[in-house]
């Protein structure tokens, strides 16, 4: 019996070993199986779909792209679209290049003394009879100005000596006709005649000495001739705007072809004069623009000759006047002797600052300013047009510099070769480090750099191999990026970490 009661214990006990591992299979097989959702216990449909964002869309979509190579948590940004918009978010590839140094002194726009500005001064005296422009209107060379009735005294009588020149010109060389027809007769001495021809030169003198005196006066060579051709005394003259010579200096006739005119025109009429002299060719003159700044002419004002009644403005070509200080003048030297380029730096906008490069030191100062200890130079810098507005057939324009306008001028000092070239609002900053961000899929891993040398527009960053061309960096918001890192990290926010000043 003993035997028998024992062999009954141990059967006992290996049903309940069995009975336990044919429970663990069950469970694990319930648990690896749809036998839940089959029994009604949970929603296929539920299930499934939990299936497939535990298995799909938790660790992929999330580090899509993403390289987990070296990557830390602790150093990246994890960015949504929304955020990169509201940043303003904006990235480039990593290019190495050349990192010109530059030093930065202050400047404005200004006029380019005995260029930019033209005076129109009345030529006679008398009264405006019209304004035909506007303040702010645009005019081209030979648009009419102004007209002027002529109440001055000297053109009127010489007018009058002209014309009275011109009539005992006309009854002599008719006299000197008819004397010719009957020289040969012998009825005349031949010496008669020969003092009439003395006379007609006399008087060809005076018609010249007149012609010359109205020049003087303002008129134009077409108006001569218009008095020449009708016998009639101008009332009334035109002012128009003026031309340019090639060489900057307004257009004019000279009194050499005026010479050269008469005595072209008194050969066609006797040709017993001698040839006209030859008259060397006159600088070639451009047709230029003109924007009407000042405005003194009043209508029915009276003036005289020489009164200032129009500021006429050319801004194509202005300069920039630059403030030098004593430790900045071997370096504007240097630039100004080998011709460097020249950077101007316009105040930031909402787009960013503008920066026009290229531009060539005109001239240095002579004198230091006595209380800035400032010195002056000039660079030249092109303009132009940047809006146009038609009144009528009027033509206002905008220019897109403006004598006045402030901005910083940068001169070379030195290159760094192979360097990494970034935006300055492309480094973070925190203590010693200086940090960029390098976009990874939906993250910006920060990656610390050495910095080289920076201003206030870019920044030189070592190839040191912690960034690499090709890569593509944050090259704005780095101070933001760098906020959310911190923030993220459950540190102390420093309002200016990171942020460059």
């Amino acid at each position: 019996m003993p035997d028998l009661k024992e062999w009954l214990a141990r059967l006992r006990a290996a049903s309940i070993t069995v009975i336990a591992i044919l429970l663990t299979i069950v469970v694990g097989a319930f648990a690896m199986t749809d036998l839940p959702s089959s029994l009604g216990l949970v929603d296929p449909s539920t299930a499934d779909t939990e299936s497939e964002e535990g298995h799909e869309g938790h660790d992929h979509s999330s580090h899509a792209g993403h390289d987990h190579e070296g990557h830390s948590d602790a150093e990246s940004v994890e960015l949504s679209r929304q955020a990169r918009i509201n940043m303003r978010l904006r990235t480039q590839p990593v290019s190495v290049g050349v990192y010109t140094q530059y030093i930065e002194v202050p400047g404005v726009v200004t006029e380019w003394p005995g260029r930019t500005h033209v005076a129109v001064t009345s030529p006679l005296t008398g009264v405006l009879n019209s304004i035909l422009i506007s303040r702010g209107e645009l005019v081209k060379s030979g648009m009419p100005l102004f007209t002027l009735r002529l109440t001055h005294q000297d053109l009127v009588n010489t007018q009058e000596t002209f014309l009275t020149k011109l009539g005992e010109l006309d009854v002599e060389q008719r006299e000197i006709e008819r004397l010719s027809k009957i020289a040969n007769s012998g009825a005349i001495a031949g010496k008669t005649l020969l003092t009439r021809k003395y006379e007609r030169d006399k008087l060809l003198a005076g018609v010249r000495a007149a012609r010359q005196s109205m020049l003087l006066h303002g008129l134009t060579e077409e108006q001569i001739n218009e008095i020449e051709r009708s016998r009639v005394l101008i009332r009334e003259v035109t002012v128009y705007a003026p031309s340019i010579h090639e060489d900057r200096s307004l257009h004019h006739e000279s009194l050499s072809q005026a010479n050269a005119r008469l005595a072209e025109s008194s050969a066609d009429r006797f040709a017993s004069m001698a040839q006209p002299p030859t008259v060397a060719a006159h600088p070639r003159h451009i047709d230029a623009e003109f924007l009407v700044t000042e405005l003194h002419a009043r209508l029915g004002e009276s003036v005289t000759a020489g009164d200032d009644l129009a500021q006429l403005s050319d801004f194509s070509q202005i300069l920039i006047e630059g403030q030098a200080f004593q430790r900045d003048s071997r370096v504007l030297r240097q630039a100004a002797d080998t011709g460097a380029a020249v950077q101007a730096v316009f105040e930031a906008s909402r787009d960013g600052a503008e920066v026009v490069e290229g531009l060539k030191v005109v001239y240095i100062g002579t004198e230091v300013n006595r209380k800035s200890r400032a010195l002056p130079f000039y660079v030249a810098l092109p303009n132009k047009v940047e809006r146009n507005e038609q009144s009528g057939d009027k033509r206002y324009v905008s220019w897109q510099y403006k004598p006045g306008q402030r901005l910083t001028v940068r001169l070379p000092i030195s290159r760094i070769e192979n360097a990494i070239v970034v935006p300055k609002d492309a480094v973070a900053e925190e203590g010693p480090e200086r940090y960029l961000f390098v976009e990874n899929g939906d993250h910006f891993d920060r990656i610390p750099v050495a910095v080289l040398a920076r201003d206030s527009i870019s920044v030189a960053i070592a190839n040191d191999g912690q960034v690499w061309p090709g890569q593509s960096i944050a090259i704005s918001g780095a101070h933001q990026l760098q906020m959310a890192l911190k923030n993220k990290s459950g540190g102390a926010i420093d309002p200016h970490a990171g942020h460059n000043h």
